[in-house]
């Protein structure tokens, strides 16, 4: 039985992926979708049974991970997920049905040049990918990057002692730093930056290492020009490129989850009237969030909602408000989802400790690498507790009890760029905000693999239900037939009406135009609810040399269903 419970590098993720085609050849198929600018390989999974023209008529869910190249969680997470599916699909009868009413597609991981990083020595965390760039625009590509100062195999931070720094020591915690709070009459001591030197000179520190472009900042929605690692333009990366083509080319796509910095499932999004251009969830479609979102806190175990947030550009961003498709996101595990998991499963009650109200570090997290500084989070209002630093200290006591390896303790070194200057270098190890100890990713494996589960279930799914047919004599027939949607989830949101992105359920009576007295051959209807939600559609044909005719209904998203109607009586007993 699939874990997910190691990290895969790049090579064993395509014999992984490999294999699971070799042992399933009539289920599963991998191909590649692209090829990144570090010459790795962008893999594409589809689970389904029947034929491509099946497969592609059939409402479909798309799972993304590794889109933000430090999430190997996710990657590790949606492997064990699809082995899950493929190892179960021969005994689970429920698994063996989904999977031949749904599609699957997935990509384990969209950026698979940063996820190296995970695996060299020394280790150091990028979110971003391979593509050369000039970050502090002097006219040198990547030539200022961190170097490991004392030995250890990590990158890591630097604290340096400097009366015109930013941060104090914590008070309750001197292993951490907390912004000066000059409204509290602070007076900064330290200054914060990632372990290495000052390169080509500019008095400042690993500002322009290798890499690249977060793809993840990278889709139209919202993008931000000019924004460190946002790419030069909308979708300018092969692999963001491959990604939006494949999704423009596969409309059957009812659902997407991608794991990464952006989270609508923790937290509810709020919603609002439309508007153009959107800026928040269709008001119609935050009943859709709101449960999903429950399912996923229950999944995984917690009690109440964290903090949720996103970014510019994001890919789930681009699903939804975009391309009119329900876009549930996440991250594969956080500090605070650290913590608040492990207060549910001992039953510490959460008002006692609020740590885990939300993620945003006060020491810059690993998930945000190495400064392209100076953005600050604006102080804490006087006499309130800094949150942000609570959480913090929860997250080090966790990290002291389950992972002491994931902070680094500050050893002291002679830098030569601060002559005379107090240097520490220690801190939060690489990847410790954003993947969890490889002792915990089975058991992390196996609640992703529920929820997506239960999410792929729940696509829209149309049904015809009722047939009614009146013999109006002399061969004329009155015709009713009821589109039912068996589904959870509506044929369109209100967001793919809004953005006119997800066209209406197609009814098409297969027969002569001539034949139809009232009523039109083809008809076209609105969004079909969920949960047992129909809508009716009638003719009056003349068909006297016919037995039955036949019809078919098409839903973008609900597949694709074909009837033949018999042409007698049925109020007649």
């Amino acid at each position: 039985m699939a874990t997910g419970g190691e990290y895969l590098s790049n090579p064993v993720l395509g014999t992984r992926l490999q294999s699971l085609v070799n042992q399933n050849p009539e289920l599963a198929r991998v191909s590649r979708l692209t090829q990144s600018p570090g010459s790795n390989e962008v893999w594409l999974v589809e689970l389904g049974q029947g034929t491509e023209t099946d497969r592609a008529s059939r409402p479909a869910l798309l799972v993304v991970a590794g889109i933000e190249g430090n999430d190997l969680a996710g990657t590790a997470s949606v492997v064990a997920w699809l082995e899950q599916l493929c190892q179960e699909q021969s005994t689970n009868d429920t698994i063996r049905k989904l999977l031949q009413r749904v599609t699957i597609y997935a990509l384990p991981r969209v950026n698979p040049d940063a996820a190296e990083a995970f695996f060299a020595k020394p280790k150091a965390e990028s979110a971003v990918n391979s593509r050369p760039v000039d970050d502090d625009r002097d006219g040198l590509i990547d030539e200022d990057g961190p170097e490991d100062l004392n030995g250890d195999g990590l990158i890591t931070w630097m604290r340096v002692n400097d009366p015109e720094g930013e941060y104090i020591l914590d008070p309750a915690e001197p292993r951490l730093l907390v912004r000066a709070d000059r409204a509290k009459g602070q007076a900064g001591a330290w200054r914060l930056l990632t372990e290495g030197r000052d390169n080509d000179g500019d008095m400042a520190w690993n500002e322009d290492g290798p890499g690249g472009v977060n793809l993840n900042r990278n889709f139209p929605y919202n993008y931000r020009f000019f924004a460190p690692e946002a790419g030069r333009y909308q979708v300018c990366e092969p692999e963001t490129r491959a990604l939006a083509d494949f999704v423009v080319k596969h409309p059957n796509i009812a659902a997407a989850f991608s794991f990464g910095i952006a989270d609508n499932l923790t937290q509810t999004p709020k919603a609002e009237p439309p508007k153009r251009p959107p800026v928040a969830l269709h008001e119609q479609d935050a009943d859709y969030y709101r449960e999903l979102g429950k399912a996923w806190r229950l999944a995984l175990g917690l009690t109440k909602e964290l903090s949720g947030q996103t970014a510019p550009g994001t890919f789930s961003d681009w699903m939804y408000f975009h391309r009119g498709r329900l876009s549930l996101a996440a991250r594969a595990w956080s500090p605070a989802l650290a913590v608040a998991m492990a207060q549910s499963q001992t039953n510490t009650a959460s008002t006692t400790n609020d740590s885990a109200a939300g993620p945003s570090p006060a020491l810059p997290s690993a998930s945000e690498p190495a400064p392209k500084p100076k953005a600050s989070r604006p102080a804490p209002e006087p006499d309130k507790p800094d949150t942000a630093s609570e959480e913090e200290r929860a997250f080090l006591k966790w990290a002291d009890a389950h992972a002491p390896e994931l902070f680094v303790q500050w050893q002291p070194i002679q830098h030569p760029d601060f002559p005379g200057q107090r240097v520490e270098v220690g801190g939060w190890a690489p990847f410790a905000k954003t993947n969890p100890p490889e002792k915990l990713l089975a058991d992390l494996a196996k609640r992703h693999a529920k929820f997506l589960t239960d999410l792929a279930s729940r696509l829209p799914q149309i049904e015809i239900g009722s047939i009614k047919v009146k013999d109006l004599r002399d061969g004329v027939f009155d015709v009713t037939l009821t589109i039912r949607n068996t589904g959870y989830l509506p044929t369109a949101l209100a967001q793919g009406e809004f953005s006119q992105q997800v066209p209406p359920t197609r009814v098409t009576l297969l027969l002569d135009d001539k034949a139809i007295l009232a009523g039109t051959k083809r008809v076209m209807l609105g969004p079909i609810a969920g949960s047992g939600g129909s809508k009716e559609v009638r003719w009056v044909i003349l068909a006297p040399d016919r037995q039955r005719v036949e019809v078919e209904v098409v839903s973008a998203l609900g597949g694709t269903v074909r009837a033949h109607i018999e042409l007698k009586d049925t109020s007649q007993p």
